[in-house]
């Protein structure tokens, strides 16, 4: 049996709630990155045995089908209220499909076309979909608006996927999409003439003062205990089931003495990234699925000082979270120079790892001939974990 890489991607509502993930697959060996469908091989290897409700952390999950995956008897075994099964865009619709879908949906599936382009030949899949998706690679925001118009009295919603900026995230909320997908979420929303708030200038700060290179046990522990919120999430997550210490941790000092200074670090700043407002759940889901990443496979690989790639994971979108430059980012934080460098070059070991990690986003597989499958699952059920603790 073939070896798949799996990824999945967040789908969020206008409210940047999360309201679904996409589970995708590629065969590892797969250099022109072909659409893997979510074949019999797929549902039997890798997605029964992860268990798709807990892959999914509990929220709807689409799932692509091409044209021979919808005939497959398996489909019938998955929780059917839960999953969307995704009809791909080279399906060609005829009596067969139709009447195939029509008896999974009275069997209560749900569907959406995919990268969808109106042709008549649709119109009947179109009356049994609950969701039609854009890709705004494929049409124009003006052909898309066209559509939602035409199907406007059919009960469709509508789904705008490769969405990279918070421009088109805005444009195609206001044509009527309330559905949305791509990395967007995990970039900075610049605005001309926007003043940093005092939040995030006091954030800065903190993580400036705890990264400082000589920083002495005594100085962080003061500098974290200014921070009452702080301090207390800090002591709530390390009394998680996360940690298990045989004995309670109740003061900074004693964490700082059990953790190190390099791990505290990680988690000050872990917790404060997460005090940031205004800013989707899944943005500190996705950095954790990042950090942990790098750290495993820095492990795997038997790289010098793993937590150093934790800290870099954990920093890559620092600048989404605080909706300024990167650059403007670390000039405000006295980072190593391997650091630095890595988040903004992507040069060296940790600038390398950071490249896989941030291909395996965009082209679901893993380039090289690297493949951290394992590792990938591992950190998306971890930062799941963490993030329901915080």
């Amino acid at each position: 049996m073939p070896h798949f890489s799996f990824a999945r991607q967040a789908i969020f509502k206008s409210s940047l709630e999360l309201h679904a993930y996409e589970f995708l697959y590629r065969p590892t060996q797969d250099e022109a990155h072909k659409t893997h469908s979510f074949t019999a091989e797929v549902i039997a290897s890798s997605t029964l045995d992860l268990g798709l409700k807990k892959a999914a952390n509990n929220h709807f999950i689409f799932l692509n089908m091409a044209y021979e995956d919808l005939f497959n008897p398996l489909i019938e075994a998955l929780p059917a209220e839960q999953v969307v099964l995704e009809l791909l865009e080279d399906i060609r619709p005829d009596t067969k499909l139709v009447k195939r879908v029509q008896e999974l949906s009275n069997k209560g599936f749900s569907f959406a076309l995919d990268d969808f382009v109106y042709t008549p030949d649709w119109d009947p899949l179109i009356a049994l979909a609950s969701i039609i998706k854009f890709d705004l690679t494929v049409t124009s925001i003006d052909e898309n608006k066209a559509l939602i118009e035409k199907l406007q009295p059919c009960k469709i919603q509508f789904l705008a996927e490769k969405v990279e900026t918070h421009e088109e995230f805005k444009a195609y909320k206001e044509i009527g999409c309330e559905l949305f997908q791509g990395f967007f979420f995990c970039k900075p929303e610049l605005v001309q003439g926007k003043v940093v708030s005092a939040n995030t200038l006091a954030i800065t700060k903190l993580l400036a003062d705890v990264h400082q290179a000589d920083i002495s046990m005594t100085e962080i522990e003061s500098t974290v205990e200014r921070d009452p919120n702080l301090t207390h999430m800090l002591l709530k997550y390390l009394n998680s089931a996360n940690f298990s210490f045989r004995n309670p941790i109740e003061q900074i000092k004693q964490a700082i003495v059990i953790l190190g200074i390099n791990e505290t670090k990680k988690w000050v700043t872990l917790i404060s990234l997460r005090s940031v407002p205004s800013k989707p759940i899944e943005l500190i889901r996705h950095t954790l699925i990042r950090a942990k990443l790098a750290e495993l496979i820095a492990l795997q690989t038997a790289k010098e000082n793993p937590s150093t790639f934790f800290l870099m994971g954990l920093l890559s979108t620092i600048d989404a979270l605080l909706d300024i430059t990167m650059q403007e980012t670390l000039k405000l934080m006295p980072l190593k120079n391997d650091i630095t460098e890595a988040l903004l070059e992507h040069k060296g070991d940790l600038g390398e790892i950071l490249s896989i990690i941030i291909e395996h986003e965009k082209q679901l597989s893993w380039p090289n001939g690297h493949d951290y499958s394992d590792n990938y699952i591992t950190a998306c059920q971890w930062a799941d974990e963490v993030t329901a603790v915080m």
